[in-house]
């Protein structure tokens, strides 16, 4: 009995599949029936019939079969006994809904079925490729350009890198619901948890998922890295991975990822200079030996089919785990249900991509204003405008900051618009104003002329060019209903769904290919779309959903239509609450500006729907409004606000949701006196956890309310609270510089009963350590001696307070000794006595006496390996050249552990040639 071990990972991946789909089809059947279901199918399209053989060797050794359609059609035999059904069985929406699922679903098997069919060892392209290098000019091309149209003033847009500014994103964990929202941070300055490079994500393994924000820079962050990437292979530096962008509209298709990628690609980058055709066979392949394709798939929430958004996900991920190394990806996407994102598998890395900082925003509109009279003065100018307009935290998403400064920069007399829908339609009026140089207007006179002029029966001539000048004048309203027809999933090109509408239809006389080329002559100047593998796309998703709430608000009977349509939705929740509608944030923000600006009944009708929804709806309600807020929709501010003041006071709502509405509260005109009062009585509430408590604390003091320092007081005196709790509130009174923050700092470096965890306790006294240190007084200078002397606290924080005492002016004498006797005091934890010693060593004139302390201690066989290990490498740091020595002795010395030969080893190879040189080596 033989049996395939070793088969190519395609194939493994290929059986894999089958067997975990047929045991979750049969059920109670078997196999046999099945195939005599496929071959019904196959008869009756005209194609060979499955043998039980055949079939047996695809489950066994993953044999692919020598057609697709033979798999497919038992493929979806089984797919149909787990539960899909057939879409020819349903009717409505869940028919277009399953047709969009099978189409994803085929092209997931087919990729499988391609991938097992490559049995011979990948041949991997040479390193200096033509098609390679001409691949990655054509990218570097694409990528450094501007994405977005447009002039400033009479200058050209500064290119893309001039105006980058790095974002950071932060780690989430599966089912982790997101990072403080950007008025979280704004107020506080910070946002929780742990922040990287927003360039880590492309280092994150084979797979990972970006999270941002609409406009958050996702598409941004994704280009600036094929570009850098892509001039670092062509300057000959190289690295693990080749990226390679498409757009995810590109993988909804049938076709196998090489295939998708391979059509999109080229008809991306054609238009910047690439002259050959990409094939699929270039994709099935790496693009040089050892690297990998770094697919980046930009904009999976535009997809309007959950099914499908999942198909894709499934397919990206099967794409990554069985091409052998082939095939690496990162995601970039809005914030998706948890039940989506697991397609992707429950340990993929997942990042949120962070906003701007004020620095960065000022960071930013520095470089974007350098062509004006004095750009710092312009950039404060600007960043105060901002938050007299309460612009401010929408203008940290990096495609706000965009329109905003070129706004400003066009007129910066001009007061900035009101909400979000205001900057967006003065940013797309100045968008036609800047492109005057265009000449649209004489570019449709001839394209018009030149359609009609084709036509010389004078009845024709005319219908033809009514026709023509009927488009032209309703552009505007076809744009949006282009928008519209996009936003609710019509994947029809954009010509097409224009020569839908009464205004766009193409005329008897008119072939539809010459109509069809009028309506892209007419569509290419405007400046909000961009042609993409031979279709119009909108330049943002943003900007596609402004323009579908505009032609789905255009008049009162559709502003009508639409606010029935979401106090009415098709089914009311089990638990009888108002449910907030189902729409992306983004885009219900748009709808709502539409509902709300006439100012008449319905505008009323909205606001009544909209206090009822929050005074009944919950969570999700709270989570409506407050990201409606957030997103600077143009509520109405009383009913905004006393919605926002019974949210802070919900006690059914969490502490964290409590404190956030509170804040949001803070940033309507008029309201920030009241904020702050319910802000005092969060942080005083003991029924709310001492995170919560803090935070509505530290709100305050980023107010700048004179209430706070007895809070704080407060909070840094509360032994019920956390160790970290009470520390940051004492160290937000130094920050205040309140009198109570050396003495409590002081209590709580001395307290060994901070919190039940020794570990945490530790940590966090001797962050009051530190920040005693901070404080740089006199106060400061006799607590630290106290603790540097205080034997009942751990020995590294007694290290700790000396050195913050050295740091202090005219105190470092007294330091000196103190680290001295620490460093030489064998009743000290070695690992503490080290770190004295190399303290020593930073003061001024004692680096000599540090040495032979480090010498001594290395020495001392009586003490563990791995500290003498790091006295050694200590020694190194210093300069001296006995430091080599005694590293080389320890990490040839077999009866040490492992890891301190380690560490001596690797600090001996961080030492200079000549160093080494003296040790023998």
């Amino acid at each position: 009995m033989s049996k395939k071990t070793n088969l190519g990972a395609g194939r493994q991946t290929l059986r894999k599949a089958l067997r975990e789909l047929e045991q979750a089809a049969l059920q109670g059947r078997d196999r046999t029936e099945a195939i005599a279901q496929a071959n019904r199918w196959l008869e009756q399209s005209g194609l060979a019939v499955l043998r039980p053989t055949t079939v047996g060797g695809w489950f066994e050794g993953g044999s692919p079969a020598k057609d697709f359609r033979s798999l497919w059609a038992l493929v979806r035999v089984l797919l149909e006994w787990t539960g899909q059904p057939p879409a020819d069985l349903l009717g409505g929406p869940a028919r277009g809904q399953a047709t969009a699922r099978w189409i994803a679903t085929e092209a997931l098997w087919k990729n499988l079925w391609e991938q097992a069919r490559e049995t011979s060892p990948r041949a991997a392209a040479p390193a200096n490729s033509p098609l390679v290098a001409a691949y990655l000019k054509a990218a570097l091309n694409a990528a450094t350009q501007h994405p977005y149209p447009g002039e400033l003033g009479v200058h050209r847009l500064p290119p893309v890198a001039d105006v980058y500014v790095r974002q950071q994103a932060r780690a989430q964990e599966a089912g982790d619901p997101g990072s403080p929202s950007p008025g979280d941070a704004t107020e506080s300055g910070d946002s929780t948890g742990s922040a990287v490079p927003a360039a880590e994500v492309f280092r994150d393994g084979t797979l990972c998922v970006l999270v941002g924000r609409p406009g958050g820079g996702k598409s941004t962050l994704l280009r600036a890295h094929l570009a850098s990437s892509a001039e670092s292979w062509l300057g000959g530096r190289g690295g693990k991975t080749i990226p390679v962008m498409v757009s995810v509209a590109a993988l909804t298709g049938s076709d196998s990822l090489p295939t998708a990628l391979a059509k999109a690609v080229t008809g991306d980058l054609r238009r910047v200079g690439l002259l050959d055709e990409l094939t699929a066979d270039f994709f099935r392949h790496p693009p040089r030996a050892g690297v990998s394709w770094l697919v980046l798939v930009d904009g999976v929430d535009e997809i309007p089919n959950a099914a499908t958004r999942v198909a894709v996900l499934t397919m990206l991920a099967s794409a990554v785990s069985s091409g052998e190394g082939l095939y690496q990806c990162v995601v970039a996407t809005r914030p998706l249900p948890e039940q989506e994102l697991g397609a992707l598998g429950g340990h993929t890395p997942r990042y949120e991509l962070q906003p701007f900082s004020h620095k960065d925003l000022f960071t930013y509109a520095t470089r974007w204003f350098q062509t004006l009279d004095g750009p710092g003065r312009h950039a404060r100018v600007f960043l105060a405008s901002l938050n007299s307009s309460r612009l401010g935290v929408l203008a940290r998403t990096p495609l706000m900051a965009f329109m905003l400064c070129q706004l400003y920069a066009a007129d910066p007399s001009r007061h900035l618009p009101e909400g979000r829908s205001g900057v967006y339609q003065s940013f797309l009026e100045l968008l036609y104003e800047q492109n005057s140089h265009k000449q649209v207007a004489s570019t449709q006179d001839k394209a018009i002329r030149e359609l009609r002029d084709r036509y010389q029966i004078l009845r024709d001539n005319e219908a033809v060019e009514q026709a023509a000048q009927r488009v032209r004048y309703h552009l505007p309203d076809l744009i949006d209903y282009l928008a519209y027809e996009k936003a609710n999933g019509n994947p029809a090109p954009a010509v097409k769904i224009i020569a839908a509408h009464p205004h766009g239809q193409r005329p008897d006389k008119v072939k539809e290919l010459l109509w069809n080329a009028f309506l892209e002559d007419l569509l290419r100047p405007t400046g909000l779309l961009t042609q993409r593998a031979g279709d119009f796309d909108f330049l943002h998703q943003t900007l596609l959903e402004y323009h579908a709430a505009r032609h789905a608000t255009r008049d009162e009977q559709t502003r009508t239509q639409l606010l029935h349509s979401l106090i009415s939705p098709p089914s009311v929740p089990s638990s009888g609450r108002l449910e907030p509608p189902d729409l992306d944030a983004s885009y219900l923000g748009f709808l709502l500006d539409g509902l709300l600006a006439p100012q008449d009944r319905i505008t009323a009708e909205t606001i009544r729907y909209m206090e009822a929804l929050t005074e009944h709806g919950g969570y999700a309600a709270y989570l409506f409004l407050t990201t409606q807020v957030e997103l600077r929709t143009n509520l109405p501010p009383g009913p905004t606000a006393g919605q926002l003041a019974r949210f802070a006071s919900a006690a059914t709502l969490g502490g964290v949701a409590r404190v956030q509405a509170a804040r949001y509260l803070a940033q309507l005109d008029g309201y920030r006196n009241e904020a702050v009062g319910l802000l005092a009585d969060l942080g005083a509430d003991t029924t709310l956890s001492r995170y919560d408590r803090d935070k509505a604390v530290r709100a305050i003091v980023a107010f700048g309310d004179e209430r706070a320092a007895g809070l704080l007081a407060h909070l840094a005196n509360d032994t019920t609270l956390s160790s970290y709790a009470r520390g940051e509130a004492a160290r937000a009174l130094v920050e205040l510089g309140d009198a109570r923050a050396a003495g409590l700092l002081a209590t709580l470096a001395a307290d060994r009963t901070l919190d039940t965890d020794e570990a945490v306790t530790e940590m966090n006294r001797e962050k009051a350590v530190q920040a005693l240190g901070d404080l740089g007084d006199a106060r400061a200078a006799g607590l630290l001696t106290r603790l540097a002397n205080d034997t009942t606290i751990s020995c590294m924080n007694r290290v700790v307070a000396a050195t913050a005492l050295s740091k202090l002016t005219g105190h470092e004498k007294r330091a000196a000794g103190l680290l001295t006797h620490l460093a030489n005091d064998t009743t000290l934890d070695s690992y503490a006595r080290v770190q004295a010693a190399r303290d020593v060593a930073k003061l001024d004139g004692l680096k000599n006496e540090a040495a032979e302390m480090l010498i001594a201690f290395t020495a001392d066989t009586t003490q563990p390996a791995f500290a003498r290990a790091i006295a050694a490498g200590g020694l190194g740091d210093l300069g001296d050249a006995r430091a080599a020595g005694l590293l080389a002795h320890l990490a040839n010395d077999t009866t040490l552990a492992g890891n301190a030969r380690k560490w001596a080893a690797d600090s001996l190879a961080r030492l200079g040639d000549e160093q080494r040189a003296r040790a023998g080596e």
